[in-house]
């Protein structure tokens, strides 16, 4: 089996960072192709289910949020998946996974408190949060099951 030399936490990070790799992936083409169908449809799940009245969203503008939005996918595809196919090589690149997440869910927390325009605002804050916590927990047992001094 390749990855038979791996702590079971290690597996379980490899496993992790192969779901964030496609989700990454996936997310960052949705936003190129289809920006707002995404964003539309979230909100009327929360105006179906929790009366949560949201603004129109207009037509998708491709200017600089755009391309930065998926810039940081593009990175942040590409760390997940470098570091789950050499896990011992690439392990530093998922704390940049964590760090982007972290920020991420602070920036849609603070646009909850002050601008609570969209009902995808909460979903991006729920789930980039569940990310970044679930990414510390798996990284924090991988690092811990194996003596990474030795290989630097």
């Amino acid at each position: 089996m390749k990855n038979s030399h791996f702590t079971r936490q290690e597996r379980h990070i490899i496993l992790w960072l192969r779901f964030l790799t496609f989700s990454f992936l996936v997310v960052g083409l949705v936003f190129a192709f289809q920006p707002n169908y995404f964003l539309q449809y979230l909100d009327s799940v929360g105006l179906v289910f929790f009366n949560f009245q949201s603004h129109s969203l207009g037509h998708p503008q491709f200017e600089i949020w755009w391309i930065l939005t998926l810039s940081a996918m593009g990175a942040m595809t590409y760390a997940a998946f470098q570091a789950q196919s050499d896990w011992l090589r690439y392990h530093l690149l998922v704390p940049v996974i964590i760090v982007s997440k972290a920020i991420a869910a602070f920036g849609f927390l603070a646009v909850i408190v002050f601008y609570p325009t969209h009902f995808f605002y909460i979903v991006a804050f729920v789930v980039d949060a569940l990310l970044c916590l679930t990414t510390i927990y798996a990284y924090a047992q991988a690092i811990q099951s194996r003596s990474y001094s030795r290989l630097q």
